[in-house]
């Protein structure tokens, strides 16, 4: 093994480890029991921020706008392959 793939393994073995660590300092300490609370909070709250709000209303308005297009688009006769054949097909530049 080169002094590359060793160091990419130690530093892949390292990263483990800490990960591990981690995980088990939270759960012994009670952190990750309170994860859930906090990412609900933190999501609730960014909902509620004005800020949000107001990026998020332009997004909606152009959802709402473009599902109109559709329903307008769907009720419009889109003539066939075929039909357009023969209407170009009918027609003579004498």
């Amino acid at each position: 093994m080169n002094n590359r793939g060793m160091m990419t393994s130690l530093l892949t073995i390292g990263a483990a480890g800490a990960a591990i660590y981690g995980i088990t300092k939270g759960v012994q300490n009670g952190t990750f029991q309170k994860l859930p609370q906090q990412v609900s909070n933190a999501v609730q709250n960014s909902m509620n921020n004005q800020t949000v709000q107001q990026i998020a209303e332009p997004i909606q308005n152009m959802m709402s706008n473009q599902n109109q297009t559709n329903q307008t688009n769907s009720s419009i006769d889109i003539p066939s392959d075929n039909q357009i054949q023969q209407h170009v097909g009918s027609s003579s530049l004498d």
